[in-house]
């Protein structure tokens, strides 16, 4: 929950022409992972949101448990994922604009990255998008609860 806080205040700060929302709960959601990779994944999507959509597009991040999972997702009101770029999307060097270059944008690593991040955290990422709406869900593991006597 800490972690799409600030992800979040950092995506407003950068791309200020985007609508932005939290969804959290009150209780947090407790994964088991390096807080910086963790960090990583949410940076990296919000990025991708930010610079993908036009200005005025809301972007939702959701952090909720789902069962026995977390589940983070960023949804987007954009304009979609064209569908031939769809089955190289986490590749390394994709871009999701065929004439975005290191010079004119990102390196088509972000995706990769985050696929590798959420692997190693055990996890899985998908992507669903159509017009009007592109939405990437993470889902983790949830960190095993404390037993009353870890907790005294």
């Amino acid at each position: 929950r800490r972690l799409a806080v600030e992800a979040v205040s950092d995506a407003h700060a950068a791309y200020r022409e985007h609508d932005f929302a939290l969804e959290v709960p009150s209780d947090p959601v407790i994964v088991t992972g390096d807080p910086a990779r963790l960090a990583q994944v949410f940076a990296n999507l919000l990025a991708n949101a930010g610079s993908h959509t036009p200005a005025g597009t809301r972007v939702t991040v959701t952090v909720r448990p789902d069962g026995d999972e977390a589940l983070l997702r960023v949804c987007d009101s954009g304009p979609g994922i064209d569908p031939a770029l769809r089955p190289e999307l986490f590749a390394r060097f994709a871009r999701g604009e065929r004439s975005r270059s290191r010079g004119t944008g990102g390196s088509g690593l972000g995706l990769s990255i985050v696929r590798a991040i959420v692997e190693a955290h055990r996890g899985t990422i998908t992507v669903q998008s159509e017009p009007g709406r592109t939405a990437f869900s993470v889902r983790f593991p949830l960190a095993a609860s404390p037993s009353a006597s870890e907790a005294n």
